[in-house]
């Protein structure tokens, strides 16, 4: 898959769980399954950005592209690629997914159901639907990455 393919298909899978996301954001109340779709929602958007992160670093030729979706965020954050809020809004996208998945034991869904009402997934979406246009300075920036 080409970076324009890849690039595509992110934001196709943004738009089919927004709309998921959006229904359940109406909703006073979710069914256990509904939950889940939610959960899963959430967590493909976050995975989704982390994988396209690492990807525009790949493909502008970072010499150090990172195993860690956190990492890939602080990198671009350091590099001047992503603004203040989203670098916040990815690594607490990130703490969240971590929490879903590591600790469901103790997850607590009304975080969640917080989170889907007042739409907190909207910046990520963004993130996954932006265009990838970097100036020249941006570019130089990743080529010669390295962190201090």
């Amino acid at each position: 898959m080409t970076f324009q393919e890849y690039l595509i298909k992110t934001t196709e899978v943004a738009q089919e769980e927004l709309e998921i996301l959006n229904e359940m954001s109406e909703k006073e109340s979710w069914s256990k399954v509904e939950l889940r779709a939610v959960k899963n929602s959430m967590q493909v958007i976050v995975e989704n950005a982390i994988g396209k992160a690492k990807r525009i670093l790949k493909h502008f030729n970072c010499p150090l592209v990172p195993q860690k979706g956190s990492d890939a965020f602080e990198f671009m954050y350091e590099m001047g690629l992503i603004e203040d809020e989203t670098y916040a809004t990815m690594k607490s996208a990130i703490g969240l997914r971590n929490a879903m998945i590591h600790d469901y034991m103790n997850f607590n869904d009304a975080i969640l159901k917080r989170i889907v009402t007042e739409k907190k997934y909207d910046e990520v979406i963004s993130f996954l639907e932006s265009d990838i246009s970097y100036s020249t300075t941006q570019l130089k920036r990743i080529e010669n990455f390295f962190l201090h």
